[in-house]
């Protein structure tokens, strides 16, 4: 790793590629560090759901077929004698998740291994917003003797995808290109399924496995509830949080990584998921990167939480919180329930109370 990196800098490089960022995609250069910080990323593509560019996607929009025209027929005058027809109810369709929220219908980790060459075994991603509260489904694997190679499925029913991301499927994959984690997507029937991983054959191997499966089991297209977040414009969460640390020294920052994949694209797009990057400007020569990521109508992953020790504390206005201290590759986390909503703050450069002041005062303006 670069040795002009100060501490701040190698910890805010580090929570960005392998903490709660879990869909981080370049969009430049950034003092070299995120440049250094690639190489890392490569490493942890399918833990942290990847980083990679979705620009490149492109596709004619996908036709409809224009409903019939009804006909309408006489309607005959019933005979006095007539006994009343009976009203038969149709029952109200049960809401599913893609794949009935299985990982394992998706495709086990035998299918998986024999793909990409090396054994594999499922895991967690620990993204804040969950594909299930649009009715779709994220899965991951990662190598079971080094945990950094790693591949994601994503399946979503095509009606939750808005238009702007529908034109982006098709493409396929360009692994030696990206020099990172590298994605395609497509539509299968009713389903829209996106594989991540690190080699295009890999990545077209397990997109056709799954694509074809995934047109019957595509899901159930969902609303998020009505308790869900709204989620705010940076600019307001900067605010909330400056005057929360009452410093007057919180900025949104001027790097250059973004959410990036169609799990972030869909789910934004809907309302489902939001994310805004702060920095400290009182910092001198460190970089002092705040991560604050809200996940609308979703739930902490329990396993993720269970996985990373979290300690369970309070925080004012919320049902749970939990604190999962940083790590050499990690962050302090700071993992907030409130309703049906999920909240993560995510810092090297806060204390454990600061980021419980910062979580209260935005579960308070929340709604």
């Amino acid at each position: 790793m670069n040795g002009e990196l100060t501490p701040d800098e190698r910890a805010a490089m580090r929570a960005r590629i392998v903490g709660g960022a879990r869909d981080i995609a370049p969009a430049g250069a950034h003092r070299g560090a995120w440049i250094a910080g690639s190489v890392a990323a490569v490493l942890v593509v399918g833990i942290a759901g990847g980083v990679a560019a979705t620009s490149t996607l492109s596709a004619p929009p996908v036709a409809t077929t224009p409903s019939p025209t009804a006909t309408l027929m006489p309607v005959p005058t019933p005979q006095p004698t007539s006994p009343a027809p009976t009203r038969t109810h149709t029952p109200t369709a049960v809401a599913r998740t893609a794949f009935d929220g299985d990982c394992v219908q998706v495709l086990d980790a035998q299918t998986v291994s024999t793909i990409v060459g090396v054994e594999m075994v499922p895991t967690v991603r620990g993204t804040v917003y969950d594909p299930a509260v649009l009715g779709g489904l994220a899965c991951a694997w990662v190598a079971a003797s080094d945990q950094y190679r790693g591949v994601s499925v994503t399946v979503f029913p095509a009606e939750v995808v808005p238009d702007s991301v529908a034109e982006t499927l098709g493409v396929p994959s360009d692994c030696a290109f990206s020099g990172l984690s590298c994605e395609t997507a497509g539509r299968f029937g009713e389903a829209v399924v996106s594989v991540r991983g690190s080699t295009d054959d890999e990545i077209a191997a397990l997109l056709a496995t799954v694509g074809e499966r995934a047109a019957e089991r595509a899901g159930t297209p969902r609303a998020l509830p009505a308790s869900a977040w709204r989620v705010p414009d940076c600019a307001r969460i900067v605010e909330v949080v400056d005057a929360a640390r009452g410093r007057g020294d919180i900025r949104p920052h001027q790097g250059d990584y973004f959410p990036a994949g169609l799990q972030w694209e869909v789910m934004s797009a809907d309302g489902a998921a939001g994310f805004c990057a702060l920095d400290n400007l009182s910092a001198v020569d460190t970089a002092t990167v705040v991560d604050i990521w809200l996940g609308p109508g979703s739930s902490p992953e329990a396993a993720v939480i269970d996985r990373e020790g979290g300690v369970p504390l309070s925080v004012g206005g919320a049902e749970a919180a939990w604190f999962i201290a940083g790590r050499e590759y990690t962050a302090p986390r700071l993992i907030v329930e409130s309703g049906e909503n999920t909240l993560l703050v995510q810092t090297a450069s806060m204390t454990e109370d600061e980021m419980v002041r910062v979580a209260e005062a935005l579960v308070g303006v929340l709604d």
